[in-house]
Order: C-alpha cells, then structure tokens, then sequence
C-alpha cells in the first residue's frame, strides 16, 4: 500500500459523502414546505451535523472493506478481494437505505429504525402492505437511477481497482486506518442523537440524521432499552397497547392511527378560546409544606392564589427528579419506566405540547434560571418544539445568584417581559424555578425585609421564598390586559426528599393549580398526576387537531382517577381512590396502605385476593404498554410531517 492508494481512499470518501449530501437535498426537497419554518442557520446546522454522520457512515464502510482485503492479502488466499467491488456492494446498501428513509420518514415522522423489523416474522401481511402503502415501484426506480450515475462516475474516477501492494511501505496502512477511525467520530463523547436533537424542527433533526446510522443504532439501542425497559414477557404487546388506550382513550374523543397507538382527538372541544398557555414547574413545592394541602403553612401566596383557580388536592409527581417531571408534565409522558427518558431517548423524536402548539402558530418559550444542559433539558426541549430557550447565560443583570443559578424573582422578571411583550400570537411558556434546591440560599434584601425567615430552617427559608416569588410574579401577570386570556398552570416538579418514615411518599404528593380554566373555582379531589396536564391544557385552548398524550383530559366526564410514581430505581407506587399499592420490580413484595387525610400512607392493609390480581395486572399491563410506545419510538402526534 503507497501514498496512491491513500489518496485514492480519500477521494472516495468525498464523493461517497457527496451523494449522501445529494441525498439530504432531496430529502430536504420532499419536505420543503415544512423545513423552511426554521432559520437558515438552523438549515446550515443541519447539514452541518449531517456531514458528521455520513461521514461516520462512509469511514465505517472504507474502515470494513480495507479490512476485509487486508485480511485477504495477509492470509495469502487465491485472490484478493477488490476494495472497489466491496466499497460498490456497501455503498449501495447505504444509499437503497437512505432512498427508503425518505418515505419512511413521510410515514412515521422519524428516520428508518428497528420497528421496521417488528412484523418481520409475517411478511404475508406484511409485504402487501408495505406495497399498497408506499410507493415501492418509485423507490426502486430512483435507486437504479441514483446508483446508476454513482456506479457510472466510479467506473469513470476509480477505474483502477487497486489492491494493496506488498513491495510499497505498509506505513500507509496505520496511517489509512487512522484517518478514517478519525472521520468516523466514533471517539464522539456522548451519543450521535444528542448532535440531531439541536432544533425545535422535528424534520430538521431528523434530516441531520443518516438512514443507516439510526437503523443499526436502533438495533443496539434495543438491547439497552431491554435490559431497562419494564417489560412483562408473559403479556402479550398487543393486550397491553389496549390496556393503555383503554384508559387514556374518552368518550368525548376518538383514535386517528392504527400506526401509533395514543394518536387521537376531540370529538368537539368543549373550548373555543385560544388562550395563551403559562406552565410554572416550582422545583421541589412539595405538598407537605403547603398550607393549603395540610402542610406546615410556609407557602401563604400559593395559599391565596390557590383560592382563585382550581386546586388539585390529590396530585402527584411520576417521579422524584425534575428531568422526570419535565417529561411528565410538557410531554404528557408518564415517567414510571426507568430513569431519565430524555437521555435515553435515543433516535425518534419525543414530541411534546411545544411541538403540537408551534404547529398552530404558538410562539413557544422554555426559561430556566440555571444551565439548561444539565440533564439533557435543553436537547429535550428543543426537539420538543420549543423556539426560544433562556437559561443562565441570558441573565446579565440578576439580583442574586448562588451554585444553581439565579434567583427566581429574577427568573421571573426575564419571563414576564418575554411572554407578555407582544400580543399579536398566543405563546406557550414553560418555566422552570430552581430557588428552592440545594444548597438552599435566599438573597441577602430578602432576609432583610422579611425577618420571619429567621426563624425558618434553611429548607424552609427557601421554600418561602420560592413562594414569595410566585406570588409576586403572578400579581404582576394580573394586571397585565393579558391575564385572563391566559392559562396558568401551577406544579412542582417532585415533593420532598425521600423519608423513610412515610415509605418514601412526600416526594410524590405535590400542589397543582390551574388559573383560568373552564371549571371556573374550587377543589378537585380527584387522584391524578403530571401527565394529565398537557391533555388538559389542550381541550382548554379549542384545539381540535391530533395529539398524543397518554395521560388524560382532566376534566372529561369519564376521566379514570389513578396516578403511578417511581423513584430513581425500581420501586413503584401506584395510587387508587383512597389507597396505595407499592411494589418492587426488582426485589419484589409488595405493600398496601390507605392514606390519611394529608394523602400519606397511614394504615396498612391486606386487600382481598381479587384487588391484589386487579391492581397487579393493571399495573404490569399498564408499564407494559407505554414501555413499547417509547421503545419503538411511536409517541407521535401525527403520522406525517
């Protein structure tokens, strides 16, 4: 091998990567009516982030076929095997993979992935209709097409079929491996879909992307999500897709795909008001410290506001940590299956309310006083529809800053400004408070004007003030011309830490309030959890297209009262009517308890063998369900884009 033959790899590797490049325009062109809602910087980005992937795609192809002649040379067989005839095979499945995938991408909403292999095992059903569904004869023939002038211009620049040559110096061959190892970014610190998750467009994401890359990454991604996805072999996946549409689905709405299982609508919604939408996620806001809910009478804002909205008394987290949250409440996704869904996401898109409402012309708005990358947050929403993102780095003037960001009152003047300085748009704004987390610091003007905190423990003290903020930022949302046109929903993310004197239960029980919705003033006792909020919130604002939500519309006539919680393991509480049912998936046994009047386990109980069965195969059936829903990537709002 000589310094011909590397510059021969090299020059390979750029027109391979050209027609992939070829490829991502006309990718670009099937979609252009949908890609040119986001900017041209993000459309840069894009193909940017692109080249990386097909860059990685086409080393990882000239990485196996030098090695596969290499070991031919080595081991002295009959003939060597041409790196040109292996570079032909590999570059053609590449390509016929990637022609499929704009299609695919027509019909799920996300490149080619594993679920494309689901019905392998019934190619009776399965082959007539992928034919009456797609348009194979097309496909096949812009393949022949497309490979044809690729085949053609090789024959043309590569006509020499080099071989390695053994009187040449063999440096070049390290030096070969190396370059290409080096182009293929598999030394990339972190996976490739965090690089595809950069923008609020699902088809700029997507298009980024390589059709190989997110097949074969789907097949090892599988073997993650099976050794932690909550999978029950013995229930079949079809029973417990039912089980999942069976409660989610409402008399009042109807199912729209038989493709992605939760993909439905209202029949009629019963608002016609295209509010705007403000959603406050208070970090920490436990339950058991606000007065209203029988706390320790620290949160008196909450208090009065909660008196001029709907207040949820029997609300409760999915999980203890605030990336459970986040995906619990903006997705409408339960967070019970495994610990942070966001990281582990993968490669379909996980769409959430901001995706649905920037389609029908909401300007949407995530702010976060601390940095927004931790925990994958910002990634998260931004491919779940969010435009604008405010974060740590946006706040130049701040009042007081500690370890984990600015303080809220700063937090929520930078929100006020942006939600309300333009009116001609509705907009849906989340907020993430971070004032009441460790390490439990208030500013120094608080302290001073507010003497009782003095007397309040370091947790509490920051509590109040969390509180104080709050309050404050919505008597200025008041008086705003805007206010009751708005929609506010008020939640923790997580209660308490874990207590080992309540079996773990404060974390879950938190406060919830809606300001300005159709059921007007007062309590709702109903059990619930996160999830149900962005199910509500929609019926609220009129819409009438298709969402996605496994949880449900609040107030439906036959909404199904229930909430499941899981901590950072494995362990799950599954709250109904007045009781809770705990359970290990890992160690096993399981706990009844009935709760009091403050919703914390207070007698246990042993249930009759019918309500143990009940509770158990719901349960089972249940995580069953929605572990396949985000396995396969089918949370999906819409089956087109």
């Amino acid at each position: 091998m000589n310094s011909s033959f590397y510059k021969y790899l090299l020059k390979y590797y750029f027109f391979c990567v050209f027609f992939l490049f070829l490829l991502r325009i006309l990718f670009l062109f099937s979609y252009h009516s949908i890609s040119f809602q986001s900017t041209w910087g993000d459309l840069f980005l894009s193909f940017l982030i692109g080249f990386i992937i097909d860059s990685s795609v086409t080393s990882v192809l000239i990485f196996i076929c030098l090695l596969i002649s290499l070991t031919t040379l080595i081991f002295k067989f009959n003939n060597q095997i041409s790196f040109f005839r292996l570079s032909l095979f590999f570059s053609a499945f590449i390509f016929f993979i990637n022609i499929i995938d704009i299609f695919y991408f027509g019909q799920f909403g996300v490149r080619l992935n594993q679920y494309a292999l689901q019905e392998y095992q019934s190619p009776g059903t399965v082959l007539p209709m992928i034919y009456n569904e797609y348009p194979v004869t097309w496909i096949m023939l812009l393949f022949a097409i497309f490979f044809s002038l690729f085949f053609f211009l090789c024959r043309k620049y590569f006509r020499k079929q080099l071989l390695f040559e053994k009187a040449n110096s063999y440096k070049w061959i390290p030096i070969s491996f190396l370059t290409f190892f080096t182009l293929s970014f598999l030394y990339y610190d972190g996976p490739f879909w965090k690089l595809t998750s950069f923008s609020s467009s699902s088809l700029l994401n997507q298009m980024s992307s390589n059709g190989v890359y997110t097949f074969i990454k789907s097949i090892s991604q599988n073997v993650v999500y099976q050794n932690t996805l909550t999978v029950f072999p013995e229930i079949a996946d079809s029973t417990a897709i039912r089980s999942v549409q069976k409660i989610l689905l409402h008399n009042d709405e109807v199912m729209l795909s038989d493709i992605f299982p939760t993909q439905r609508k209202f029949k009629s919604p019963s608002v016609q008001l295209k509010k705007n939408i403000v959603i406050i996620i208070c970090e920490s806001f436990s339950a058991s410290k606000t007065g209203v809910l029988g706390g320790n009478k620290i949160s008196p804002q909450f208090d009065k506001w909660s008196s001029k909205g709907t207040l949820f008394t029997h609300c409760y987290s999915n999980g203890p940590r605030t990336h459970f949250g986040l995906t619990s409440v903006v997705a409408g996704f339960p967070s019970i299956i495994g610990s942070s869904l966001i990281r582990k996401k993968g490669l379909n898109e996980f769409n959430t309310i901001g995706n649905i409402l920037k389609d029908e012309g909401y300007a949407t708005k995530f702010f976060y006083g601390g940095d927004a990358n931790f925990d994958d947050m910002l990634l998260f929403m931004q491919q779940g529809g969010f435009t604008q993102t405010y974060d740590l780095d946006d706040f130049k003037n701040y009042r007081y800053k500690n370890a984990m960001g600015v303080c809220d009152e700063d937090l929520f003047d930078k929100a006020y400004t942006e939600i309300f300085k333009q009116t001609n748009y509705p907009k849906l704004s989340v907020i993430l408070t971070v004032s009441n987390h460790a390490p439990h610091s208030v500013p120094d003007y608080f302290l001073k004007t507010n003497p009782e905190v003095k007397s309040l423990s370091d947790k509490e003290s920051t509590f109040y003030y969390a509180d104080y903020a709050l309050g404050k930022f919505l008597g200025q949302c008041s008086k705003n011309a805007q206010f009751n046109n708005t929609l506010f929903l008020i939640l923790a993310d997580h209660g308490e830490v874990y207590g080992l004197n309540d079996q773990s239960y404060k974390v879950y029980h938190i406060p919830a309030l809606v300001l300005n919705s159709s059921r007007g003033v007062g309590n709702y006792d109903s059990v619930c959890s996160q999830m149900d909020f962005a199910s509500t919130l929609i019926n609220e604002i009129g819409y009438d297209g298709s969402y996605h939500f496994i949880g449900q519309n609040l107030f439906s006539p036959d909404f199904r009262p229930f909430a499941i919680s899981r901590n950072t393991e494995t362990a799950l509480a599954y709250h109904y009517k007045n009781k809770v049912f705990f359970t290990d998936l890992q160690y096993g046994g399981d706990s009844y308890y009935y709760l009091d009047s403050l919703s914390y386990p207070a007698i246990k109980f042993e249930p009759s063998v019918a309500e143990r069965i009940e509770t158990q195969n719901f349960l089972k059936q249940y995580l069953q369900g929605i572990s396949l829903i985000y396995r396969d990537g089918l949370y999906q709002y819409k089956g087109s884009h």
